[in-house]
C-alpha cells in the first residue's frame, strides 16, 4: 500500500512540474515537451523564464533551491531531479 502511495505522489510531482513548463512556456504543446530536453532547445528559455520556473517550483512545494540548484537546472528532468531531492 505505501507503494501505491510513493508512485501516485511521484505521479503528482511530475505532474505539477510539467504543468509548471506549460505555464511558463504557454506555446509548448503536450508533444513537444519532453523531461530530457534542454534549455538550448526552448526559444524563449532565457533568465526569466529561468525564474518563472524556480519561482513556481519553490511556491508549489513549499522548498527553497540554492542559487547553485537554480543555476543547474537545464532540463525538466534536472527540475524534477532538484524536488526529488527536497521532498525526501
Amino acid at each position: 500500500m505505501i507503494v501505491a502511495g510513493v508512485l501516485s505522489n511521484e505521479s503528482k510531482v511530475e505532474g505539477i512540474i510539467k504543468n509548471i513548463f506549460f505555464e511558463v512556456f504557454p506555446n509548448l504543446s503536450e508533444a513537444e515537451f519532453a523531461w530530457n530536453k534542454e534549455q538550448k532547445d526552448y526559444e524563449n528559455w532565457d533568465s526569466f523564464a529561468q525564474l518563472n520556473l524556480i519561482t513556481f517550483v519553490e511556491s508549489k512545494f513549499d522548498i527553497t533551491l540554492s542559487l547553485e540548484e537554480s543555476i543547474d537546472v537545464k532540463s525538466a528532468r534536472d527540475l524534477l531531479e532538484c524536488v526529488r531531492s527536497h521532498l525526501k
